[in-house]
């Protein structure tokens, strides 16, 4: 571990400028991606290079093994570095985990029939921020839904110019409890790297998976990962809820492992080759290879169908989405959720799931993959690293995170009894 730490202390210097970095650190695997915007766009970003290593010390809900964790965050640094042929010094990070939540804020302000300033929406989004609850919670981000002008029909997206009575906004705000991000941070930063932003993991898969057309029409957006399946809304252009329900890939390889009575790593195995969600597609009449224990303890080959297999999988698919639909039908957004549907996530690749979603969810749904997998290469450019692909992506989607919004309006509070800090203020709104 120290060779590796001096090693990237040594290289720091020769970062280039405009290198991205981003770094997830999934239940089942860490992957950090480094790229270059070539300016042309958005989503036009050369990927320089990729690491990925097995995650060691995070399960999802927070840190189990702070040396394990960090360890996996400096191999696959290191790796991503050596493909890039340079050094990182800061990343985005991805966070991710069932106490990680939303809710949305309302606000108003009175312009008085004038055109509405930059100013008044600041001053709008810190009367949001201010009515969030942060008990023991970090605010990791705040995005404007939707605003209305004098309660009129009709959504707004940028009202700075248009006249108003009074200038209404509903925010999106996701929060996370101090002592999973300040130890997730700690974590990366026990690794030499600095985090320039925190940026919600399923909202992240959503920016890196769903087309234009998907965001600005409204899109509801399922990462199913190794532990958690996360569950974002984007409505108007903007991430607008997200709610996590903790199950994965890993429960249904561990259902197939007590099914069938073999190890955890011959489950993965079988579900991955054979393994499907659908009850009552063709072959589940094929017998095919599952080993299992014997008397010995060791693993013995033998064979079975793949019906059986299909039968120990699809309850539990089945319950995933199950939950899905409930958490939507409680969720902030309920009466206005879009009725699309795309899965991604490692375990949205296993066969016959889209059916699933589609009955239960009762919407079309579409297998989507990151949307710059022309830059990925054909290791990357799969769902499992659509959480990646968004993070490196998000500075330059250009979302309007009004997160500091609430900080600046306390810091205004205390210091308003005094002229420096008015001239201060005046300063800041207006230039």
């Amino acid at each position: 571990m120290a060779n590796l730490s001096a090693k990237r202390l040594a290289r720091l210097q020769n970062q280039r400028a405009g290198t991205v970095a981003a770094l997830d650190i999934g239940c089942s695997k860490t992957t950090c991606l480094i790229g270059r915007p070539d300016g042309s766009g958005p989503r036009r970003i050369q990927i320089l290079g990729g690491g990925r290593q097995q995650t060691r010390g995070f399960n999802g809900s927070g840190i189990t093994d702070m040396e394990g964790l960090e360890r996996t965050i400096r191999v696959a640094v290191e790796d991503a570095e050596r493909e890039a042929g340079e050094p990182i010094s800061e990343v985005i990070l991805g966070v991710s985990g069932p106490q990680v939540t939303s809710c949305l804020v309302e606000a108003q302000i009175e312009p008085g029939g004038r055109a509405v300033t930059s100013r008044d929406v600041r001053r709008l989004h810190a009367q949001a921020m201010a009515r969030v609850p942060q008990k023991n919670s970090d605010i990791l981000a705040a995005w404007p839904v939707v605003y209305t002008i004098d309660r009129a029909a009709g959504r707004v997206r940028q009202p700075v110019g248009m006249i108003a009575g009074t200038l209404h906004v509903r925010m999106a705000v996701i929060t996370a409890p101090k002592t999973i991000v300040r130890n997730l941070v700690e974590c990366v930063g026990r690794a030499h790297l600095g985090v320039t932003k925190l940026v919600p993991s399923s909202i992240a898969s959503g920016l890196g998976t769903l087309i234009e057309d998907e965001l600005e029409n409204g899109t509801i957006c399922i990462d199913m990962g190794a532990g958690i399946t996360a569950v974002s809304v984007f409505l108007n252009g903007a991430p607008a809820w997200l709610g996590l329900v903790p199950v994965g890939g890993q429960h249904v390889t561990a259902d197939l492992a007590q099914g069938l009575g073999t190890t955890f790593a011959a489950a993965e195995r079988i579900k991955t080759v054979f393994g499907t969600a659908d009850l009552e597609g063709p072959g589940l009449a094929e017998r095919v290879e599952a080993a299992r224990l014997g008397d010995d303890g060791r693993l013995h080959a033998t064979r079975t169908e793949r019906g059986e297999i299909a039968r120990i999988i699809a309850p539990r698919i089945e319950e995933t989405f199950e939950l899905v639909a409930q958490i939507l039908e409680t969720s902030d957004v309920r009466k206005v959720l879009p009725h699309r549907v795309v899965l991604t996530g490692g375990a949205s690749q296993l066969p016959g799931i889209r059916e699933v979603a589609s009955r239960y969810l009762r919407a079309p749904v579409r297998l989507g993959k990151p949307v710059i997998s022309e830059f990925l290469g054909e290791t990357l450019a799969t769902p499992a690293f659509s959480t990646a692909s968004g993070l490196i992506l998000y500075p330059e989607l250009g979302y309007a995170d009004a997160a500091r919004a609430g900080v600046a309006s306390t810091e205004d509070a205390a210091g308003s009894g005094t002229w420096v800090n008015a001239a201060l203020r005046w300063l800041k709104e207006n230039f």
